[in-house]
């Protein structure tokens, strides 16, 4: 039986309580005063026995939490934990984060101290860079590849940056930087952002980059052009590369050509030869050289991953001569905040099998300029195409495409599909030329890539389109997307009966939606949806649409459909 509580209610006050409770008569003043002087006792010990319960309950965490499972958690999971909060520790605030860590407890000190992975990158930000300090913060790092950073923005190389007192200053050449690529830890990534070339000259003349400690990837940021320099230099100037370097990164920032014919890009053709793995990032309203990329590509006989960040129509200007490039190793290809793919005119990639090709973000009255010319004969191995892009595209053209490319196993298409195209150009047909006609008839028009591959492939007959394709990914659609385009051509894929055709390859589907900001459900068809996990399933295809639930909701939702 339960305790009774022991309150501080007066005893007059329950007694007109119990009789006030046996019939319906109003209390009389005197009474009202009694109950009202009984409701706050009543409340005062509520409060204070809340009280107590709070104090209560947090002792009760605390005992918890004594003999929580977290607290017999090893330190090298606490480590693995702290790569995660502090996947880089590079700057100067995730280094004091990292220091802070340590001080909770020993636990937690000894998994910073003994997690390598923390201690594998060190930045130098001041003036006067610290090689005790730089070495000390690596040395922690053990056996794991080693990165150092130095970013030498606004030194004295450039106009407008001398101090008052004429002492020239810029962190590339400082003693102790230099002391560090002879004699520190031995890197595996250097990256070195400069205020102008001069920077990295300078740097070069201090120190031989043939006498610099083995590095295996450098990269070179340089903000400002030519222009922009106090000290003689010429433009002709060339950059001496590391002879270990095999993974290359050049960022061009504000500079509107570089390099001279025999030096592509400052750097000779051995340099090239060398290279792995390249990567060329320009600022597209500066650049407008793209003839000086192309002859570097040339010499790149040996490179495996290339990425180029910002092509765009408005900076290639070629001299059409010495072209199509031919990179004979290549195997992966991205082309990053694009907007266009006009440099897959002038390479041949027969080793490539993987191709991203992702747009930057649209801006009001900037097109795409979507190009895949010969892809049977510039990558015919393809294995794995993905583009991302804001704006849709040709649907047709989109299907001759992939129509070009047997070997595809995975196909990334975000942003890319659309039928708005349909009613800007009317004329698509199922076949490579628009404007067909049969009989005399004109055929209806076909809005959607995978309405014309399905019209491809019951053509086809046993030899489909996309035959070993294993894996689909559709994603960002509109709102208002017509699903059976989709459900159609898969479905079609899987159902036997077609003589002679192998069984489908087709393993995974993925299928997201773009929110809208109202609600419409002449756009959103639910019944479009109805089924579709359960008929993909049985047909052994792993099936994932947003959202899962298709069922329309009681009421309209903000985002019929979430990404």
């Amino acid at each position: 039986m339960s305790q009774p509580i022991h309150s501080s209610i007066t005893r007059p006050s329950s007694i007109v309580l119990s009789r006030l409770l046996s019939n319906n008569e109003a209390p009389d003043a005197h009474e009202a005063a009694s109950i009202n002087q009984g409701i706050s006792n009543l409340q005062g010990e509520i409060s204070r026995l809340r009280s107590q319960l709070d104090h209560l309950e947090g002792l009760l965490q605390k005992h918890r939490g004594v003999v929580s499972v977290v607290r017999t958690m090893p330190f090298e999971v606490w480590g693995r934990i702290f790569t995660f909060v502090l996947p880089s520790c590079s700057t100067q605030y995730e280094k004091k984060e990292l220091l802070y860590l340590a001080l909770v407890c020993r636990t937690w000190c000894q998994a910073v101290r003994f997690t390598h992975r923390l201690w594998s990158q060190y930045s130098v930000l001041s003036y006067f860079p610290s090689y005790e300090a730089t070495k000390s913060w690596l040395s922690r790092s053990g056996d794991l590849p080693k990165t150092l950073k130095v970013s030498g923005f606004r030194c004295s190389h450039s106009r407008g940056r001398m101090p008052p007192d004429s002492d020239f200053w810029c962190r590339m050449i400082h003693p102790e930087l230099v002391k560090m690529l002879s004699e520190g830890p031995v890197l595996d990534h250097l990256s070195l952002e400069c205020q102008v070339p001069l920077c990295f000259i300078k740097i070069c003349e201090q120190l031989h980059p043939s006498k610099w400690n083995p590095i295996r990837s450098l990269a070179i940021r340089i903000y400002e052009g030519w222009s922009g320099v106090i000290e003689g230099e010429v433009p002709s100037t060339s950059f001496d590369i590391p002879p270990t370097v095999t993974s290359l990164e050049i960022n061009l920032g504000f500079i509107s050509d570089f390099g001279h014919p025999g030096r592509p890009l400052c750097i000779s053709p051995s340099a090239y030869a060398r290279l792995k793995s390249f990567s060329f990032h320009a600022t597209t309203s500066a650049w407008s050289n793209g003839s000086a990329l192309l002859q570097a590509l040339q010499y790149c006989t040996s490179l495996e991953n290339l990425t180029i960040d910002k092509p765009s129509r408005n900076i290639w200007k070629y001299d059409g001569q010495g072209w199509p490039v031919s990179l004979p190793s290549l195997r992966t290809l991205r082309l990053e905040q694009a907007c266009e793919s006009e440099i897959l005119n002038y390479l041949i990639m027969p080793a490539l099998t993987k191709l991203v090709v992702r747009r930057r973000q649209y801006r009001e009255g900037e097109g795409f300029r979507w190009d895949f010319p010969d892809p049977e004969l510039r990558y015919p191995n393809l294995h794995i195409l993905q583009l991302y892009a804001p704006l849709s595209m040709n649907p047709l053209k989109l299907a001759t495409t992939l129509k070009c490319l047997p070997h595809l196993t995975e196909l990334t298409l975000s942003g890319v599909v659309s039928d708005s195209h349909a009613w800007d150009h009317g004329d698509y047909r199922g076949e490579p030329e628009s404007g067909h006609r049969r009989e005399g008839k004109r055929e209806p028009p076909m809005r959607d890539v995978f309405q014309i591959l399905h019209s491809w492939d019951k053509e086809c007959g046993a030899s489909r389109n996309l035959p070993v394709l294993q894996v689909l990914e559709i994603l960002d659609l509109p709102s208002d997307y017509r699903f059976p385009y989709v459900f159609d051509y898969v479905a079609a894929r899987s159902s036997p009966g077609v003589p002679g055709q192998a069984s489908d390859s087709l393993k995974k589907l993925t299928v997201t939606f773009l929110p809208i900001r109202l609600p419409s459900y002449l756009s959103c068809n639910f019944r479009d949806f109805k089924n579709v996990h359960e008929a993909f399933e049985r047909r052994g295809l792993s099936v994932s649409i947003t959202p899962s639930i298709f069922e329309p909701p009681k009421r309209a939702p903000l985002y019929p459909f979430r990404v």
